[in-house]
């Protein structure tokens, strides 16, 4: 049993630090109003103690990506991703041949994982990014099901194109599955979209990247997320993907409750620069930005945590009102959050202690036992 006494806990309700305790035991939060006399005892000193951090789309990093690592270097991925604050990843594959997606999901499975995140390849091949465009593939219903067999137990989040052929029949046969669906690599104009967010689609895939940009007179997919409030919207706020400007407008359009970070990383991520790969292609490391052979944004280096604060700066906001769009909001988003997303009674005993005079993480608990 481990009680952490004498720390400013995030409360994820009230958006708001308030002097308390967190009881640990078996790795679940046990209490969070008073200390128990038995165990370890940790003085977190007055600092500030938040919910382990949730992406939801994550390629890899220290030079592994989730299409092509071993089972072993997957579980060295999970290690380094939770040394860096995030405790809770959805491995994401990306555009690849369909056998090889397969030996991906079962490795995914091996190395522990709770959920997965299928981005490609049911893409548009007008947005398909950096997705090599021979590794694309129509929304095909039979192979999402031989797909989604093959990811059971796991929770599973899906990334499609919904105004190809056949999309409403893809999104419907999937959500009744039990996966989410999010809009993304998508030429779908703002009708297009409404339509798939009534089918059922909840989320959009890096908002603006890979999507139809915003016009007066074609507001297309991005519009009619910002103005359907129940869907989420991923931004990567790595001062590349988008410009800080488009970053705080996002904020302030899906606030309070659906924005959601992540880091879109591959695997340069924790490395040096050089020449890499994601999905299918090429890929080029400059001072940390990553751009395929033809120059386009090829993933991203950031960790998450860089991302909160990042957010923090680019939106104006305060460290309370940007933890949720790493924590609880993804994990609502992921439909994961009776586990995780925050510090409450049941909930994984994934924390982070924090030093509120400089945001540096100062520890790191993943189910109860100490990282760093």
């Amino acid at each position: 049993m481990l009680t952490i006494v004498n720390a400013l806990v995030y409360r994820t309700e009230q958006r708001k630090f308030v002097p308390g305790t967190v009881t640990v035991e078996d790795g679940w939060i046990v209490k969070t109003d008073s200390q128990d006399e038995r165990g370890e005892v940790v003085n977190a000193g007055g600092q500030y103690l938040v919910p382990g951090l949730v992406d939801a789309h994550t390629h890899g990093r220290i030079s592994f990506d989730f299409d092509s690592a071993t089972t072993d270097q997957m579980i060295q991925m999970r290690k380094s991703y939770a040394m860096d604050g995030t405790t809770t990843l959805f491995p994401t594959i990306a555009s690849a041949p369909f056998s090889q997606i397969l030996t991906a999901i079962d490795r995914v499975k091996e190395a522990g994982f709770e959920g997965i995140h299928l981005e490609g390849r049911y893409l548009s091949e007008k947005r398909r990014g950096a997705h090599a465009t021979h590794l694309l593939h129509p929304l095909d219903v039979e192979e999402l099901e031989i797909l989604l067999d093959r990811m059971q137990p796991l929770t599973v989040h899906l990334t499609c194109a919904p105004e190809m052929d056949n999309g409403e029949a893809f999104v419907r046969k999937a959500i009744e599955r039990g996966a989410t669906v999010s809009l993304g690599h998508s030429d779908a104009g703002y009708d297009e979209a409404i339509r798939a967010f009534e089918w059922g689609v909840t989320a959009t895939t890096h908002t603006f990247n890979a999507l139809a940009p915003i016009h007066h007179r074609s507001p297309g997919s991005v519009t009619a997320a910002f103005l359907t409030d129940s869907v989420y919207c991923e931004i990567i706020a790595d001062g590349f993907h988008l410009h800080p400007a488009i970053v705080s407008l996002t904020y302030r359009s899906k606030q309070p409750d659906h924005l959601v970070l992540i880091t879109d990383s591959m695997s340069a991520t924790g490395c040096e620069d050089g020449e890499y790969s994601i999905a299918g292609e090429k890929v080029f490391v400059r001072n940390g930005k990553a751009v395929n052979v033809e120059g386009a944004i090829a993933g991203s280096t950031i960790t998450l945590y860089t991302a909160v604060r990042n957010l923090m700066r680019f939106a104006g906001i305060s460290f309370e009102q940007a933890i949720p769009c790493a924590t609880i909001l993804p994990a609502r988003m992921l439909h994961i959050d009776r586990k995780v997303g925050s510090i409450s009674v049941g909930k994984h005993a994934d924390l982070l202690l924090i030093d509120p005079e400089n945001y540096e993480i100062r520890g790191i608990w993943q189910a109860g036992e100490r990282i760093r």
